[in-house]
């Protein structure tokens, strides 16, 4: 269909009742292929428009509307929300709506608090009052606790944050678990409308990848018969830092002044050491192994759990 064609059947279309609605909740958790799901969702709008689904998973026009910030544990953060779906369904006529964004339910680690997620159950409050009255399905992906951990810390080295791993692991290792939030959103939304999904999991061919697996899932929840996630479906990682990449972000970073310093530095590393690795060079490694394998084994007995709750895929 071409462009004018498109723009006809838009004005054509009629405005979907309350009653037609339908909403996919891709809530993360980050680092879990959230950020290629919305990057495909990016590059097949006009798929997706053509099967009546708009998706709403830009993340700088989502912290706009959130008045400058993702976490929908805020005052007010909830209405802003609501308005924004809103305004999706309002403007594309569409029925059905996929939302993707990791952050609203806030940073996976805070202050001194020794829990993963501390504000989950609130945010996911927040997110149940901005999409009440709409049939809604959630997607949460979790992932091991050692790998998560890790690149959790990475991320805080990437932005500028020099806690030494030691401080943050004493702090977090014995209160790691994915049960309590899982529950949270059972309470929430109910066992039948939510899905996880185990990062961890080996999907041999032809089993689609985790992205696709996700993305063809909500489609068939929405009703989307027409879009079709082929072998296109991205699969594109974010960056790992290596141990020299590390090693210099925790010995430099104490030293800097301001939030520019703190990405000159990122950019640096990046550039100049993860484009040109040394010959030694192996990935960023933080866990000692005993640690390491207790955390495996929880997270074993802990997805074991979950699959008694809800499903698991």
């Amino acid at each position: 269909m071409n462009l004018l064609g498109r723009a006809t059947g838009l004005l054509r279309r009629r405005r979907p009742s309350d009653a037609d609605r339908r909403l996919v909740l891709h809530l993360g958790s980050q680092k879990t292929g959230t950020t290629a799901v919305q990057a495909w969702c990016r590059d097949h709008a006009a798929m997706l428009r053509d099967d009546d689904v708009v998706a709403c998973t830009t993340q700088p026009e989502i912290r706009t509307a959130l008045g400058g910030w993702y976490d929908v544990t805020r005052p007010g953060a909830d209405a802003r929300l609501r308005d924004y779906l809103e305004s999706a369904w309002t403007t594309s006529r569409a029925a059905r709506l996929f939302y993707s964004c990791e952050s609203n339910v806030g940073p996976a680690f805070t202050g001194d608090e020794p829990s993963l997620y501390p504000r989950f159950r609130t945010a996911v409050a927040g997110v149940d009052r901005a999409t009440a009255g709409t049939p809604r399905h959630v997607q949460f992906t979790i992932r091991s606790y050692g790998d998560f951990l890790e690149s959790a810390y990475q991320q805080q080295l990437k932005h500028g944050r020099a806690t030494p791993f030691a401080a943050l692991a004493d702090r977090v290792v014995d209160g790691l678990s994915w049960r309590e939030h899982v529950t949270s959103l059972v309470e929430t939304f109910g066992a039948d409308n939510v899905t996880v999904y185990d990062y961890d999991r080996e999907r041999p061919a032809p089993e689609q990848p985790l992205v696709g697996r996700i993305l063809e899932d909500a489609m068939r929840w929405l009703g989307a018969d027409r879009v079709t996630v082929g072998d296109e479906v991205s699969r594109r990682t974010n960056t790992r830092y290596t141990q020299r990449m590390a090693d210099l972000s925790v010995e430099v970073l104490p030293l800097l002044q301001g939030a520019d310093e703190r990405a000159a530095l990122h950019r640096f590393v990046t550039d100049a050491l993860g484009r040109r690795p040394a010959a030694d060079d192996v990935p960023a490694s933080f866990l000692d192994p005993g640690t390491s394998a207790e955390l495996a084994e929880r997270y074993a007995r802990d997805v074991a759990w979950i699959g008694s709750v809800v499903d698991v895929r």
